[in-house]
């Protein structure tokens, strides 16, 4: 009498260990992403989505120039493009920095004459100032197919409508310090948020092998902030001021396109 195997393939799966099945979707999933990057970028301008990560380099102008120096970004970005080569996206960015203007002005209502804040303990506390922010928002753009290897790669530009935010971080990493705690650190972190418009202009590549894919080129943002606190704890004066803060720099990504495989073709004699 033939004996069926009691276990069907489905429960032998529930009996791997983790590890094995963990390996066997991710292998699955790298197949269904290979199966629909079949279209030949080398040839056709296509629809694709693009999952970026980006990182960039800022220079503040403007009023936001008054409070810091140059900082860092880095973010992700999802766009859609069309065949006809335009962009419709959303992305956000991280800021961050040490290059803080004046810090010893910080909280100078706390210092010594010589700039020294004391703890409750009577050890000096050496408090770490820094810039801290993000922008988030959406953008419409068109690649121009001039220069590149294929008619999806070109110049890029692209105009967004963002949310921009910056604040001074102040951080006590080992030291109990209850007027920069909590509440209290609100008033002097200076925060300041508001819509801004950007402008991007660079230069975007597909390659025909689907390796390297990526976009770099500068980017500028106009701000139009306000205060967020009403008071500046160690200016003693309340806050209510509009400001124009702008960032100029560069900024790249590595990008990851998904598209749709071509329909198979078939061909009688």
């Amino acid at each position: 009498m033939h004996r069926t195997n009691p276990l069907t393939p489905r429960s032998a799966f529930v009996f791997l260990p983790s590890f094995h099945r963990l390996f066997i979707v991710a292998l699955c999933l790298s197949c269904a992403i290979g199966a629909r990057s079949q279209s030949d970028v080398s040839k056709d301008s296509i629809a694709m989505s693009l999952f970026q990560i980006q990182a960039g380099f800022q220079q503040p102008f403007g009023d936001m120039a008054e409070l810091y120096g140059a900082n860092f970004n880095i973010g992700f970005s999802y766009a859609y493009k069309t065949r006809n080569n335009f962009l419709f996206g959303t992305d956000f960015l991280f800021l961050f920095g040490d290059n803080v203007k004046d810090p010893q002005d910080i909280a100078k209502g706390l210092r010594t004459e010589s700039g020294q804040i004391i703890g409750v303990t009577g050890e000096f506390i050496l408090p770490i100032v820094q810039q801290r922010g993000f922008t988030g928002g959406f953008y419409v753009g068109k690649i121009f197919p001039i220069i590149g290897p294929n008619p999806n790669s070109g110049l890029e530009i692209r105009f967004g409508v963002q949310y921009l935010e910056h604040r001074t971080w102040i951080e006590l990493r080992q030291d109990d310090y209850p007027p920069l705690e909590g509440e209290y650190r609100k008033g002097y972190d200076r925060k300041r948020a508001g819509i801004a418009t950007s402008q991007f202009i660079g230069y975007r590549h597909f390659s025909d092998n689907r390796y390297a894919n990526f976009f770099l080129g500068f980017e500028i943002y106009q701000g139009f902030t306000t205060d967020y606190r009403s008071y500046n704890i160690d200016q003693m004066e309340e806050t209510n001021g509009d400001y124009f803060d702008m960032l100029i720099g560069i900024k790249g990504a590595w990008v990851l396109p998904v598209y749709k495989r071509y329909a198979d073709k078939f061909y009688l004699e």
